[in-house]
């Protein structure tokens, strides 16, 4: 018989209900951010707010159980990168800095490129609102984020996913601008 085979046993079994701990903060992280966003698309800046406010919480929880399991934490880490940075955008017109969100430069990455998604909605409403100059500057923080971004070239091992996210940038962006160039010129659907 194993010498420490009951320990090793408690051992995986721990590990376990670590790991089970983490992804399930991390869903209960994921699932509040996504209804933050909703709230900021919805223009409920203050029910938004609360919410970041209670993220931070989660995410502080989630960092005190996450060691060694980081890969199944980071999509919620990203998630919540994105949320900030979004909240930071609507509220200064600017993005903000990887301290800013308090998170890692792989989630502040992560997360950056999936708020130019997040922008084209916001780009999209306010050109239906008939705001183009503000339509136009989030058009200029989407370019800004991906031209600041295009550059980067790494394994997937390192950078999740970040290569297709850049091609769906391009994309979004791509989509946006045609839309605000057909707006400008009068050519409106």
């Amino acid at each position: 018989m194993l010498e420490d085979g009951e320990r090793i046993e408690k051992k995986v079994l721990e590990l376990e209900g670590k790991m089970d701990a983490v992804m399930q903060q991390s869903r209960n992280v994921i699932r509040l951010t996504a209804k933050t966003i909703t709230l900021m698309h919805s223009k409920r800046m203050g029910d938004a707010e609360s919410n970041l406010a209670k993220l931070g919480g989660m995410v502080a929880e989630l960092e005190q159980v996450e060691k060694g399991f980081e890969h199944y934490s980071l999509q919620a880490h990203q998630e919540y990168s994105e949320a900030k940075i979004l909240h930071h955008i609507l509220k200064t017109g600017k993005l903000p800095s990887v301290s800013e969100t308090g998170e890692s430069d792989i989630a502040y990455l992560l997360g950056l490129m999936d708020v130019v998604g997040e922008l084209k909605r916001e780009a999209f409403d306010s050109m239906r609102a008939g705001d183009i100059k503000t339509a136009d500057s989030y058009y200029r923080i989407m370019l800004e984020i991906y031209d600041s971004t295009s550059s980067f070239r790494s394994p997937s091992a390192i950078l999740p996913d970040f290569r297709r996210k850049q091609d769906v940038a391009r994309i979004q962006i791509e989509s946006t601008i045609g839309e605000l160039v057909r707006m400008e010129s009068g050519k409106t659907r």
